[in-house]
């Protein structure tokens, strides 16, 4: 079965699985605004689609098809928007003063190194960065051209590895999320997530794992509780809740307490 080239869900979008295609999904985008193939290949673009589109040693790319190695026909990609380039195998990315910008994992840049797996927008189109060749594959046909929509928008993805070696990986949409282990999966609403996110953020961020906690007063101002007066008694309900659904997949522990101090992920962050 063949999985994801981001993630290590199956792929069920050309190279993409569900998630990562609808996280660029743009609905006024179709597949065949992507035009040209530059040769020799030795990277990949992948689009929403997870379609690969070829990437060489130096890749022009832009509203343009007849100035540009790709082409993306969209009103907010400019007519020679951004250059791809390998030197000394490191990949950078070089905006050409386009109308509305070139970014790099969410940062607009004007000139950026490009790790693999990194998500690059011209304007408002937005692939993936793959640093490897990969064969283009059959592009959709029909209803399938245009791209999924953004209601369903991945917003918030990690992933977690626990200290008896279990992969966990969060996927956060709209109203609600996902967090999978191995084969097991868990549906978890839109409260009980947004305190995983936090605490996975806090987790990130911390330059030491112990000063990763975070006090139940922060959580119950940023979480979203529909009382005005949320208290510890109301963070730790949550906490419990979302523990017991995770004892699902057998990580009921994932979320780790500490008198007087707060709450924190007891997982590793594996995409740090």
């Amino acid at each position: 079965m063949a999985r994801c080239v981001l993630c290590t869900f199956v792929a069920t979008r050309g190279y993409l699985c569900d998630s990562h295609a609808k996280s660029i999904g743009v609905e006024s985008l179709t597949a065949e605004q992507f035009v040209g193939a530059p040769a020799p290949q030795v990277a990949a673009l992948v689009d929403p689609w997870g379609t690969a589109h070829a990437v060489a040693e130096t890749t022009t790319l832009g509203r343009d098809p007849a100035a540009c190695a790709l082409g993306v026909l969209h009103s907010s990609v400019s007519s020679h928007h951004a250059t791809l380039r390998r030197a000394g195998g490191a990949w950078t990315v070089t905006d050409h003063d386009s109308r509305n910008g070139t970014f790099l994992d969410g940062r607009r840049v004007t000139s950026a190194t490009i790790a693999a797996g990194a998500r690059l927008r011209f304007g408002e189109v937005a692939v993936y960065f793959i640093d490897q060749p990969l064969a283009a594959g059959a592009r959709p046909e029909g209803p399938g051209r245009t791209t999924p929509t953004r209601r369903d928008q991945l917003i918030f993805t990690a992933r977690l590895e626990t200290s008896a070696g279990l992969k966990v990986e969060l996927a956060q949409r709209i109203e609600g999320g996902v967090v999978r282990v191995d084969a097991a999966a868990v549906d978890l609403g839109k409260l009980e997530f947004r305190l995983l996110q936090i605490l996975t953020e806090a987790r990130r961020a911390a330059s030491d794992p112990e000063l990763s906690f975070v006090p139940w007063q922060e959580l119950a101002e940023r979480l979203e509780f529909r009382s005005h007066e949320a208290d510890s008694e109301n963070v730790r309900e949550l906490v419990r809740r979302v523990r017991r659904k995770l004892q699902q997949a057998g990580v009921a522990d994932l979320i780790e307490s500490r008198h007087g101090v707060g709450y924190r992920v007891s997982a590793a962050l594996a995409d740090a």
